[in-house]
C-alpha cells in the first residue's frame, strides 16, 4: 500500500469518526399499533392466546422478564420464566418491574449500579432465553417514576440504554403528568429511553393524553382495566391485594354480603365492601369473620369512552395498551376475548341463555352466559322471573343463584304462600358462565305448558337489556302407537 493511499484511508477514517461524534444517536423506531401487557404472563399453553391476539390484530404483547427489588441495601435482580413456547407471530417487550423499595433509591451511584444490574440480567436472559419469548423488539422500564427524581431515573435510564441492544428500543411508564414548566427539562432528562407508556385509566393511572403527547416522542395510551381488592383482618390490620379472581368468587358465595363503597369518590370506578360471615376459602386465601374486603373496579362505559377520545388528534401516539391481571381468561372479569371484541367493534353484552323445564315435582331453571362480555355487579339489576301461575310454592332451591324474591300477578312482593313468581338474581353474571340450576318445587304436577319467563341484566358496558315474557316451548306430543295385524289375520267388523 502507497503512502499516499494510507493517507488517504486515514483521512477518510477520521472524517467518520468526527461526523458520528457530531451525531447524536435517535429514538429507536416504535410500530405503531395496539398492545396487551399481561402482567402474570401467558397461560401454560398460550395458543389459544395467540389466536385471539391474531384475530384483535394486536400489535405488541408486554410480557414480565426481570424482577427489580433492594434487599440490605443490595439490588436483587431474578428473572421471570419465559411462556412455555415462544409467541409465533406478536412481537414482544419484554417488561422490567420494580417494586416499592425503589421509591427514593435511585441516587446517581445506585443508580448506575442498578443499571449495570439490570444490563447484566437482560443479556443472560436473552443469551439463555431470548428466543424464548419469541421475537423481542424492546424493553420496557416499570420503575417507579416521578418529577422529583425524573434527574437521576434519567441518568440510570442513559446508563442502562447503552447496555440495551441496539436494535432493542428501551420505553418506561409514565403514571403522572409534568406541567407545561416542567417539560422541557423532563424531555431532556429522559432522553434515554425511546417512548413512554402514559398510563391514563385505571389503577395508578396520573397521566393524561394532550401531557403526553407534547413531550414529542412516541407513546402508548395505558390502561388498567382491571379490579383491585384490598383485605383488612378484624383486627384492622392490612392483610393484603386481591385480583379479580377473587372478586369473581366473592360475589357467587352466600357466606359473603355485599355492600356498595358510598365514601368513593373516584370519578368512573364503582366500589363494593364484602364482609364474611363465616369463614371462607378463596383462591388460595381464607377470609375470616369480621374481615372487610374492598374492591374498586374501572367502569367499562369509561373506558369505552377514552378508547376513542384519549387518540383523536394525537400526533405522537401509537395505539392503546391494555394490562390485563391473571394467567388466562378463567381469572378474569375483563377478558382477553372481550378486549378483542371492543377494538372490533362487535357487541359488548352478555348473552344469559335460560331454559325452564317443568318436571315431576317442580319447575327448573338453568342458565348460562354464551358470552365473553360481563354484567355489572349489582344485587338488583340482573335477574331471571318465572310465573307459576297455579302458584302452590313451597319451596324454592337457588342452586348457583345468589337470592330470590317472591312476587304476586301484579308483582307486588307477598309470602311464599301467595307467591306465583320467583325472581333470581345473581349478582355478578360472568363471562361464559353456567349458574348451577334452581328448582322451585311446588306442591302437585306443575302443567305441562308451565312456566313463561323473563330476564334483565345491566351489561358491564352500559346497556340495559330488559326481555319481555318468553312462553316455554309447547311439550312434544305424545305419539300414537301402531297397530299392527298378524300375518293372516283379517280386520275386525263391528256391526251396525
Amino acid at each position: 500500500m502507497t503512502r499516499r493511499l494510507r493517507g488517504v484511508i486515514l483521512a477518510m477514517t477520521l472524517a467518520a469518526i468526527a461526523c458520528t461524534r457530531g451525531k447524536s444517536v435517535g429514538p429507536r423506531a416504535i410500530a405503531p399499533g395496539d398492545a396487551v401487557w399481561f402482567s402474570a404472563g401467558l397461560p401454560a399453553d398460550p395458543t389459544e392466546a395467540e389466536e385471539i391476539l391474531a384475530r384483535g390484530g394486536f400489535n405488541h404483547v408486554f410480557l414480565p422478564a426481570l424482577r427489580v427489588a433492594r434487599e440490605g441495601g443490595a439490588w436483587r435482580v431474578a428473572q421471570a420464566p419465559p411462556p412455555a413456547r415462544p409467541l409465533a407471530a406478536t412481537p414482544v417487550v419484554l417488561i422490567v418491574e420494580g417494586d416499592a423499595t425503589l421509591t427514593g433509591s435511585l441516587e446517581p451511584v445506585a443508580g448506575d449500579r442498578l443499571a449495570a444490574s439490570i444490563g447484566e440480567e437482560l443479556k443472560r436472559l436473552l443469551a439463555a432465553h431470548g428466543t424464548a419469548f419469541g421475537r423481542v423488539e424492546g424493553v420496557h422500564l416499570d420503575l417507579p417514576l416521578s418529577q422529583a427524581a425524573s434527574e437521576t431515573f434519567g441518568t440510570f435510564a442513559a446508563q442502562l440504554r447503552s447496555r440495551v441492544p441496539a436494535n432493542l428500543f428501551l420505553t418506561c411508564s409514565l403514571r403522572f403528568a409534568p406541567t407545561e414548566k416542567e417539560r422541557e427539562d423532563f424531555v431532556k432528562r429522559t432522553s434515554g429511553v425511546d417512548g413512554f407508556v402514559a398510563f391514563v385509566f385505571g389503577e395508578g393511572a396520573g397521566a393524561d393524553p394532550v401531557t403526553a403527547d407534547a413531550l414529542g416522542k412516541a407513546w402508548w395510551s395505558g390502561y388498567s382495566p382491571s379490579a383491585r381488592g384490598e383485605w383488612t383482618s378484624a383486627s384492622g390490620s392490612g392483610s393484603g391485594t386481591l385480583t379479580e379472581k377473587h372478586l369473581r368468587a366473592l360475589t357467587d358465595d352466600a357466606r359473603v354480603t355485599l355492600g356498595h363503597d358510598l365514601s368513593l369518590r373516584q370519578e368512573g370506578v364503582s366500589g363494593f365492601i364484602f364482609r364474611p360471615s363465616a369463614p371462607v376459602e378463596i383462591a388460595g386465601s381464607t377470609f375470616g369473620v369480621g374481615d372487610q374486603i374492598s374492591f374498586r373496579q374501572p367502569l367499562l362505559s369509561e373506558l369505552l369512552y377514552r378508547f376513542g377520545s384519549d387518540l383523536a388528534g394525537r400526533r405522537f401516539v401509537r395505539g392503546r395498551l391494555v394490562v390485563l391481571d391473571g394467567a388466562s381468561d378463567s381469572e378474569r372479569i375483563f377478558t382477553l376475548e372481550a378486549l378483542s371484541d371492543v377494538l372490533l367493534g362487535r357487541p359488548l353484552q352478555p348473552d344469559l341463555h335460560v331454559t325452564v323445564t317443568a318436571e315431576a315435582s317442580g319447575v327448573r331453571i338453568a342458565a348460562e352466559n354464551r358470552s365473553f362480555h360481563v354484567s355489572v355487579v349489582s344485587r338488583t339489576s340482573n335477574w331471571v322471573e318465572v310465573d307459576v301461575p297455579s302458584g302452590h310454592i313451597r319451596d324454592v332451591q337457588l342452586g348457583g343463584f345468589d337470592r330470590y324474591e317472591v312476587f304476586d300477578a301484579e308483582g307486588h312482593a307477598v309470602t311464599p304462600g301467595r307467591a306465583t313468581r320467583v325472581r333470581f338474581y345473581e349478582t355478578l353474571v360472568g363471562p361464559k358462565e353456567r349458574i348451577e340450576d334452581a328448582t322451585i318445587l311446588v306442591r302437585g304436577r306443575p302443567p305441562a305448558d308451565c312456566c313463561r319467563f323473563r330476564q334483565h341484566l345491566l351489561a358491564a358496558a352500559g346497556t340495559e337489556l330488559a326481555g319481555d315474557w318468553i312462553a316455554p316451548p309447547p311439550p312434544p306430543p305424545t305419539p300414537t302407537p301402531i297397530s299392527r295385524s298378524k300375518p293372516g289375520s283379517k280386520p275386525k267388523h263391528r256391526g251396525h
